[in-house]
């Protein structure tokens, strides 16, 4: 017989499930054996591998007890025994394992084709002839080895696996349970915002009736009785008084209109009307309007409208509004003898047609350039004439105008330096706005 003496073969390197994760010194075994010359030659030739335990019997009644307290992973048991045979004991031995696997080396010397089919079919690992060849078994006993460094190892790694699928699912369910609150807070807050919509579109349509239209009826007769157009008031203090309900009154109702056109360009409801718009008559028109307001306060007005100008497809309303907004805020803080520029250009290049205003009035600090893009932001400690620091009003033209000018598609663009004079440059799309509000 050939002996030899090596251990456990060390598994691959290349990851995963190796039989290297169990060591010789963990694998314990449990010789069975009526014979104890038999029992001795076993334990002798497994011992020299250096696995963990090796113990064995010959007292066939003990070795249940035995497999109990030693719990083997690797049995190696003779058929051949006395009452009861090497069958029952195996059955004994399944019995006390409850359902935990090792495996079972048969040993047997009656080679006989229907004793060996029985092993297997009952649970046999290997089996073996008498006598026993030393090379046979320890390479039996350890292929079963390294077989038990499989299953240990894969139980090992499944048990991760199943954790790692646990921690995650539960990471996944608390994912889940954040995205169902936010939805279900998205949803709350979608109610809650349309129905705030309602309530500001009744707000407005209080405002409307209940402010707007008794305030325009105020206007006219304060009008009719400025123009004396029913004869003289009587005083001079009458005539002054008529004066203040006018200005007062116009004031009152431009802030009143400002806040609707405000509240409507940033509802859902704010509608376009997209037509073909001469934009140079268009803007020339809208500075006329603005003429008188300019000879009073001693600002020059000039109108420079190239000759290229396109028709394009706009809002001519907001247009106008956009122009008239500018300008008279450019009016409104240049002091006397000062001068308001409105030019009007294509961009064939960027595909814009460009409306810069320019003045030179009183300008804006870089501190508060953003501020007077904010409603109600108005340019705090105004460094100007009182004639023009008495003009402000109540911070909404300019947000109005920058809402118009993106609802058209264009932006609004302020380069300004204080006391030197501001730019308005707007640059509105010649084409048709990709994305315009509802469109009546």
């Amino acid at each position: 017989m050939v002996s030899i003496s090596t251990p456990l073969a060390s598994g691959s390197a290349n990851g995963g499930v190796q039989p290297s994760d169990i060591r010789p010194q963990d694998v314990r075994i449990l010789v069975v054996d009526f014979h104890a010359f038999t029992l001795h030659i076993v334990e002798s030739l497994l011992a020299k591998d250096g696995y963990a335990t090796v113990r064995g019997t010959s007292d066939i009644a003990d070795a249940p007890r035995l497999f109990a307290e030693l719990q083997p992973d690797i049995v190696v048991m003779d058929l051949t025994q006395p009452r009861p045979d090497g069958f029952a004991v195996f059955d004994a031995l399944k019995k006390v394992a409850g359902g935990r696997h090792f495996a079972a080396i048969f040993l047997s010397a009656a080679e006989d084709r229907a004793i060996r089919a029985d092993a297997y079919e009952r649970g046999a690992s290997e089996f073996l002839l008498k006598p026993i060849d030393e090379t046979e078994i320890r390479l039996r006993v350890r292929n079963q080895a390294r077989m038990i460094a499989f299953e240990r190892a894969l139980r090992e790694h499944n048990e991760k696996l199943a954790q790692t699928v646990a921690e995650r699912t539960a990471r996944l369910q608390q994912a889940i349970d954040v995205l169902k609150r936010a939805e279900a807070q998205m949803s709350e807050n979608l109610k809650r915002s349309e129905a705030e919509g309602r309530d500001r579109m009744a707000f407005l349509a209080t405002i409307n009736h209940e402010l707007r239209t008794p305030l325009t009826a105020l206007l006219g007769f304060a009008s009719l009785m400025k123009d004396k157009r029913f004869g003289a008031l009587g005083n001079e203090r009458y005539s002054e008084a008529v004066h203040f309900i006018h200005d007062g009154a116009t004031h009152l109702l431009r802030l009143v209109n400002d806040l609707l056109n405000l509240a409507s360009t940033e509802s859902g409801d704010f509608r376009l009307s997209l037509t073909p718009v001469d934009v140079g008559a268009t803007v020339r028109n809208s500075v006329t309007l603005l003429a008188e307001d300019a000879r009073r306060s001693g600002v020059e007005l000039q109108v420079d409208i190239a000759p290229d100008v396109p028709i394009i497809e706009t809002d001519e309303t907001r247009l106008k509004q956009i122009v008239i907004n500018l300008a008279s805020n450019a009016i409104k803080f240049t002091p006397s003898g000062g001068r308001v520029t409105v030019k009007v250009k294509k961009d064939e290049a960027s595909g814009v047609m460009i409306l810069a205003i320019s003045d030179t009035g009183v300008g804006i600090s870089t501190e508060q350039m953003l501020e007077v893009l904010k409603p109600f932001g108005r340019v705090r400690q105004i460094k100007a004439p009182a004639a023009v620091a008495k003009q402000q009003g109540a911070g909404l033209g300019l947000p109005i105008t920058k809402r118009l000018t993106e609802l058209l598609g264009g932006t609004l663009e302020i380069q300004s330096r204080e006391g030197v004079g501001t730019m308005m440059t707007v640059r509105l799309p010649m084409r048709r706005p990709e994305t315009p509000a509802k469109k009546s």
